[in-house]
Order: structure tokens, then C-alpha cells, then sequence
């Protein structure tokens, strides 16, 4: 089956900007800089949006977009995403509660329900691919393999924004590098059990995809960056970051990848039956 890179960037860059919001949660939960969450928060809407975009682009006509959005509770694996897509409005409330109304209590709970639909996001834009039709793609660790990568990209992305304003040292009370190292935990394993799930054998015949795209960049470059942030405190955050980024989501785009290529193609979901499958019309 053909790749549909707009699903695959969109996945990634929208998951990741909800993983990116959910940090924003956790600092103002447990402890950090403002400053680092408000610029986090416009960078999580930026990447949502952009994401929001590029999952349009692949329905074929306008007119499958609107069917989607009239058929909002029709709770299909578009509907669902599109629900999900609300977080731009709690991220954006959020931040004119921070900059305006400086209410703490309110901007507490703002984060706290755009961090549990941030996470959501990057799940339940893998779920809608758990379909019958499509046996390779009958997991469940096909959207934690979504949610993971989308995880890492967002933790790596947090640090970054942290490092780049100032001292980083100072986020969740000093312990973001382990978070980092739980989340690119979270991500690696999730990518290794969906690729358990398709079938090594099937997963290695995509050499370049596998080896060099899931295995060297999304497993061991993302794992390597998290554990040098962990342990090499003397090591500067951010071109760890960096490459832990970029890491990250070539992994998470590869991942992406191996699912279409490893997809039977007699069923074409996406040029030929839109409307009646995803859009549960």
C-alpha cells in the first residue's frame, strides 16, 4: 500500500505537540518556569494546528472534510481525532489564563485537562488504524507505538524549549532528565513490541526503514540522548536534546512507514473508501 505521508507527519507532529502540552501539565503540577511553560504551550498549538492541516490533506475533496465535521459523534477513528483536536482550544485558554487572568487554580485545571487530552492525542491517532481489514495493523501496540514516539518527540521538545530559556535544571523540581529517560523508555519498547507484532522477518525486509530508520535513530539514538541527559549531568542539555529530537522523530516517522509498507494493499482505505470507513457514513 501506498504511504499517505499526511497521515504520517500528521500523527507525528500533532501527537507530539499534545505530548509537548502534557509537560506543560506536569511542570505546573510539580514545578517549573513559567516562562518555559507559555512558550511551550504556543509551540504545543503551532505543531497541533500544523498537524490538524496536514491530516486534511489526505480526504481526498473538502467536501470529505466537512462530512467529517458533521459527522463529529459518529466516534470513528476521524471523529475521534478531530474531538481530540479541541486541545488547541484548552491550550489556548490555558494561555490566556497564564498571561491575562493569572488565575492559578484555573490554570491548573486547564492544564491538567489539556495534559490528559494531549496524551490521548498521540494514542488515538494510531487507534483509528486497529482495523480488521488490515491485519498487520490488528495491535494494540500499533497506537503505543504512535502514543510512545509522539512521547519522546514532545519530552525531547519540552527540554529543549527549557534549555533555550534558561536554566533547565530547574523543571519538575530537577527531574526532568528522568522523565526523559521514562518516556524514551516508554517509546522504545512500544516500537519494538509493534515491530514484534508485524513479524521481524517481515519488518527486516524494509532494511533501510528498520535498521536505519526504527532501530539506529528511534531506539538507540533516542535511548542514548535519554540516557546521557540522565547520567552525563556535566554534558550540555541542549545539543542532547537535539539529536535526542531529531532521533526521535525520524524513529517515530519510520515507524510510521514500516506500518504502510507492511500493510496488504488489496483493501485501499484511502483512495477509494474515505467517506464510508473512515468517516463511519
Amino acid at each position: 500500500m501506498d504511504i499517505q505521508w499526511p497521515l504520517v507527519l500528521f500523527s507525528l507532529i500533532a501527537g507530539t505537540g499534545g505530548s509537548l502540552f502534557a509537560f506543560v501539565a506536569l511542570s505546573e503540577l510539580v514545578g517549573g518556569k513559567g516562562k518555559t511553560r507559555f512558550a511551550a504551550t504556543v509551540t504545543a498549538l503551532v505543531l497541533i494546528v500544523v498537524g490538524g492541516c496536514l491530516s486534511m490533506l489526505h480526504l481526498a475533496s473538502p467536501q470529505n472534510a466537512f462530512a467529517a465535521l458533521t459527522n463529529i459523534f459518529s466516534f470513528s477513528g476521524i471523529s475521534i481525532e478531530l474531538m481530540l483536536l479541541g486541545l488547541t482550544f484548552v491550550a489556548a485558554a490555558y494561555a490566556i489564563v497564564v498571561k491575562r487572568v493569572r488565575n492559578a487554580a484555573a490554570a491548573k485545571v486547564l492544564a491538567l485537562v489539556g495534559g490528559v487530552l494531549g496524551l490521548a492525542l498521540g494514542y488515538f491517532c494510531g487507534h483509528g488504524y486497529v482495523i480488521e481489514a488490515q491485519p498487520t495493523w490488528m495491535h494494540e501496540w500499533l497506537p503505543l507505538a504512535y502514543f510512545g514516539t509522539s512521547l519522546a518527540c514532545g519530552a525531547f521538545a519540552y527540554d529543549i524549549i527549557a534549555s533555550r530559556l534558561g536554566d533547565g535544571k530547574e523543571e519538575l523540581r530537577g527531574r526532568m532528565p528522568v522523565a526523559l529517560m521514562v518516556c524514551t523508555t516508554i517509546s522504545a519498547v512500544a516500537v519494538v513490541a509493534y515491530a514484534g507484532a508485524l513479524g521481524f522477518d517481515a519488518a527486516m525486509a524494509h532494511g533501510s526503514v528498520f535498521w536505519g530508520g526504527v532501530v539506529l535513530c528511534g531506539i538507540v539514538g533516542t535511548l542514548g540522548a535519554g540516557l546521557v541527559r540522565l547520567v552525563g549531568r556535566a554534558v550540555p542539555a541542549l545539543p542532547v536534546d537535539a539529536i535526542g529530537l531529531i532521533c526521535a522523530f525520524v524513529g517515530g516517522v519510520s515507524i510510521r512507514v514500516l506500518m504502510w509498507v507492511c500493510a496488504t494493499g488489496y483493501l485501499d482505505l484511502f483512495a477509494h473508501t474515505v467517506p464510508s470507513v473512515m468517516l463511519n457514513l
